[in-house]
């Protein structure tokens, strides 16, 4: 398996706005509260191992988009002076038919291969000043493909999955540049051979407060996951770097 430096990727690499991570923060006791639906124009690079064979992955956003079925991005977090808990989740689904032609040249079907993935993550923090708070939590990855065929050709209908979950530890830096304009940073590294060996994720982002409870923040965000399915035959090993600019809206209460 290829191996990633978390600082050589956050330096070139990605940086995203999982929407309200980078809210601007709370100076008061009380609770405050935000949502933010997000979209994370991420393509996908890496390889696949399953039992002796080994697929790169080169997925650009455009591949994806034009395959999407559904997708669900979302961020709740939960903050007050000293405290945070905050969850996040990415579900994509995409599928690709293909018309096939038999060896005999009459007869056609169609082949559709699909893939999901979903990333559920929950983190609680403490702030150990008004701009950096530590992180700590775990984030479940399921992913799954599926073959199908139909038509005059027949062939054997395949799914595999796969479910882990990895603890992770962090830290997120917040930084206002004025009354309205904000940046945010964050990076986390977990794995530990737990779920994944290792994975880690980052990200910048720039937010804008419109008012008291609305904000929209621009980014970049890269996640790498290093799994190691041992001597499971369907799983093996999977070496994916997730990575794209991210565009949310925050609303804050």
């Amino acid at each position: 398996m290829k191996t990633r430096s978390l600082v050589g990727v956050l330096a070139v690499v990605f940086v995203c706005l999982i929407a309200p991570k980078a809210t601007a923060q709370s100076s008061s006791s009380e609770w405050q509260y935000t949502i933010a639906p997000y979209l994370w124009a991420a393509g996908m690079d890496g390889t696949m191992t399953i039992a002796d064979n080994e697929a790169d992955i080169d997925v650009p956003f455009s591949d994806i988009i034009e395959n999407l079925d559904f997708a669900l991005m979302g961020h709740f977090d939960m903050r007050n002076e000293r405290w945070v808990l905050a969850s996040d989740l990415i579900f994509v689904d995409v599928g690709h038919d293909e018309k096939v032609t038999g060896d005999d040249g009459l007869a056609e079907g169609t082949v559709t291969t699909g893939m999901d993935m979903t990333l559920f993550e929950v983190v609680g923090g403490y702030r150990v000043s008004p701009a950096v708070a530590l992180l700590a939590g775990a984030r479940w990855v399921d992913m799954g493909a599926s073959l199908r065929y139909s038509g005059d050709i027949v062939g054997e209908n395949a799914d595999v999955s796969k479910d882990w979950i990895d603890p992770l530890v962090g830290v997120h830096v917040f930084a206002p540049l004025s009354e309205k304009w904000w940046l945010g940073a964050r990076g986390d590294v977990g794995g530990f051979g737990v779920g994944s060996e290792l994975t880690w994720q980052g990200y910048l982002d720039i937010g804008y407060r419109a008012s008291a409870s609305l904000s929209i923040i621009l980014g970049y965000h890269a996640l790498d996951i290093d799994y190691e399915g041992g001597s499971e035959p369907l799983y093996g090993n999977l070496d994916l770097m997730v990575s794209g600019p991210q565009l949310g809206v925050a609303f804050h209460f």
